[in-house]
Parts: C-alpha cells; structure tokens; sequence
C-alpha cells in the first residue's frame, strides 16, 4: 500500500471516529439553538473585528478587551457552547496525538511525553 493510499486510509478513519462525530454533533446543537448561536455569532464578530483593528498596528482599548472577556464567559456559561469546545479540543488533541505519532516515525526518535502522559505512548512513558 503506498503512502497516499495510507494517509486516505488514515482521513477515512478520522472521518468515522468518535472524537469528529461527537465534535459534529456538538457544533449542530449549538447552531440548531438560537441562543448559543447568537452568542457564538456575536463572538466571531467582534473577533474579526479587533483582528481587524489590531492587522493595522492599533492596541485594544479596555472596553474591547471586557467586551472579549465577557463573550468567552458566556460561551463558557452556555452548556452547549462548552461542550463543543470540549468536543473540538478532544479532536484536536487526537490530532496532534496523530501528528507526533507521524513525527516520531519520522525521525526515528522517540519523544518522551510530558507529565500527564499521553496514549499515543501506550503509557510507556
């Protein structure tokens, strides 16, 4: 089998795993639900909007930085916002996991995981 044909294999089954289908299902209770949804919506423009100011060398004031700290805790204080960034931080962390898997074979050398272990070593570590 050559390596193409591998990474497919290795995107189908990503495709099919749990952490990507519960990320899914996560994100569609949040947009299905009005309220999580404007909040999710009003996050991102303001997001986009003091990116904006600060691509042209601008700092942010103190009331857009409150601003910013006050939709990061309602998305935390909406219980299906925050359990998709649970979900999308699960998936994310399978991926890196995926990555250093990739990395090691790579370089033949093997990496030693941090202090909470990690199970891409089988908890060798």
């Amino acid at each position: 089998m050559s390596v193409l044909e591998k990474a497919k294999e290795l995107g189908d089954q990503l495709a099919v795993s749990e952490e990507l289908n519960e990320m899914k299902n996560s994100q569609l209770a949040v947009m299905q639900n009005p309220e999580a949804k404007a909040i999710v919506d009003e996050f991102q423009e303001k997001q986009q909007e003091y990116f904006r100011i600060q691509q042209q060398g601008q700092e942010l004031n103190d009331s857009q930085k409150n601003n910013i700290k006050e939709l990061e805790q309602k998305m935390s204080d909406n219980p299906l916002i925050a359990e998709y960034i649970n979900k999308q931080q699960k998936f994310e962390k399978l991926l890196e996991e995926i990555n250093n898997i990739i990395s090691q074979s790579i370089s033949g050398e093997q990496q030693s995981c941090d202090d909470s272990c990690c199970s891409s070593c089988n908890s060798g570590c």
